[in-house]
C-alpha cells in the first residue's frame, strides 16, 4: 500500500541523503504548488534502481537541489514499509497531511 508523506522542501537534504544510502526502494518525490503535484523531482523504481533526480531536474540545473526553493512543500510517495523507515529516521519532519 502506498503512503503519502509531506515535508518542507528546506528539510529535504538529509532525507535525500538517506534515500541515496538505501538503494532499491520504490519512492517518488513530488514538488507541490498550492497542494497539487507539479513536478516529479526524484525517484527510484525499486530493486536494482538507485534513488536520484528526475531527468528534467538534472537537465534544468547542474545541481538539481538548487530547484528546491521553487517548491515550498514536497510529497514523498512510498510503500508502507519504506514510509515507516522514513518516519523512524526523521521523526517530526514527515507529516501524514499537509498543513
Amino acid at each position: 500500500m502506498l503512503t503519502n508523506q509531506y515535508l518542507a522542501s528546506a528539510q529535504f537534504e538529509p532525507v535525500y541523503s538517506w534515500l541515496e544510502q538505501h538503494p532499491g526502494l520504490t519512492i517518488e518525490v513530488w514538488g507541490l504548488e498550492q497542494t497539487r503535484r507539479m513536478a516529479l523531482l526524484a525517484y527510484s523504481d525499486g530493486p536494482g534502481d538507485d534513488f536520484g533526480w528526475a531527468n528534467w531536474a538534472r537537465s534544468a540545473n547542474d545541481d538539481p537541489s538548487q530547484l528546491m526553493p521553487a517548491f515550498e512543500q514536497l510529497e514523498l510517495v512510498a510503500e508502507g514499509e519504506v514510509a515507516s523507515q522514513l518516519q523512524a529516521a526523521f521523526p517530526g519532519v514527515l507529516k501524514a497531511q499537509l498543513g
